[in-house]
């Protein structure tokens, strides 16, 4: 497929070394991985109060959102770190039946921290009952991921060994930096899909195995310069079209100027193809079909859920509200020359979320 004549791009340069350099931000998309994962040290990222860097480093937030996908089994794991908590949540669901699995665990302040060197790390979860471990080789084209969760109320024991390649031709990965709400404070994002191979096992007598040439992994990082209220919606689709792999991720535009700065993206085939700015609608509310669509007649999808799982946390004053739905996607993208990639019944995660911190 030529996917030379889109209707939209964005210039896509080598990664910098950093996201942040002399204490600003190198706002762009960019292929590879940066060295060094952090944002840390912007001037007056608030306005022009005299409040010292340390300070205002704690309005930081990470995220690692690790998905997998195969024919039988669809799942995410995420780590969220807030400076004041941190949680982890593992979700899975059973394709073929729509069941679904839901592991959390809160972790006080200081407990975990989220790395800032994407190619050799680890972030995990250790205690009674929850055990998790996202381990990036990246710098070897490897992430491993295992976990072991023991059996509580009606959830039953799960327990998953996840090897992640990334030097499959077809995989590929995506960086950006872009503003967050305004240009003095900014967002950073690695992307990089994977093929999969492993096994998850549920109460000790289903087992389900990923092989490589159908399961497909995605991790979405991100570190971003939050406000008092933060609402975000995005969607994730992963799979497999005619033997072609293709993910994508799309989300409402933060920057001010969203055109020119956004991290919405497909991968198809080991092709990075930056897509505009979208809007995500719910006209029958968030639990029924989303629409997402753009400007530019590039993307037109819709959202249907199967299986949703809503979540309330407060703490104190930090309150952050989330919606993590397991569906399917209909529609197309448009690359230009009457060339179309068409989704029916396409596998995909959506999330939907409210924060005050």
């Amino acid at each position: 497929m030529n996917i030379q004549n889109v209707p939209y791009t964005r210039l896509i340069t080598p990664a910098p070394h950093c996201p942040v350099e002399n204490s600003v931000p190198l706002f762009g998309s960019y292929a590879g991985m940066f060295h060094t994962f952090d944002i840390r040290g912007l001037k007056k990222p608030f306005g022009n109060l005299p409040i010292p860097s340390f300070l205002t480093d704690t309005r930081i937030t990470d995220t690692i959102r690790l998905l997998f996908c195969d024919d039988a089994i669809i799942g995410e794991i995420e780590f969220f770190y807030g400076g004041y908590f941190s949680l982890m949540e593992t979700t899975l669901w059973n394709r073929q039946t729509n069941r679904q699995l839901a592991y959390r665990q809160f972790l006080p302040i200081g407990f975990v921290h989220l790395p800032k060197y994407i190619a050799y790390s680890v972030a995990a979860c250790r205690v009674s009952g929850r055990y998790v471990r996202i381990f990036s080789r990246l710098s070897k084209g490897m992430l491993y991921a295992d976990f072991d969760f023991l059996a509580s109320n009606d959830r039953p024991s799960c327990e998953g060994r996840l090897a992640f390649y990334a030097e499959d031709p077809q995989c590929t990965d995506y960086s950006a930096v872009i503003p967050s709400f305004v240009n003095r404070r900014c967002q950073a994002v690695y992307f990089r899909s994977f093929t999969v191979h492993g096994w998850v096992s549920f109460g000790h007598h289903m087992d389900i195995q990923l092989e490589r040439n159908r399961a497909i992994g995605f991790i979405d990082f991100r570190k971003t310069y939050t406000t008092l209220h933060t609402k975000r919606s995005v969607v994730i689709g992963m799979g497999y079209l005619d033997d072609v792999q293709v993910c994508f991720h799309l989300s409402k535009s933060i920057a001010p100027d969203s055109y020119t700065y956004n991290d919405n993206i497909l991968f198809y085939g080991g092709n990075r193809i930056p897509l505009p700015p979208v809007r995500i609608t719910y006209p029958f509310g968030s639990s029924d079909k989303w629409v997402i669509q753009d400007t530019e007649n590039m993307v037109d999808l819709t959202f249907t859920p199967n299986t949703l799982l809503q979540r309330n946390l407060n703490i104190l004053i930090c309150r952050r509200d989330y919606k993590t739905i397991y569906g399917t996607f209909e529609g197309s993208f448009f690359l230009g020359a009457e060339q179309y990639i068409k989704l029916k019944g396409f596998p995909g995660i959506a999330k939907k979320i409210r924060m005050r911190m």
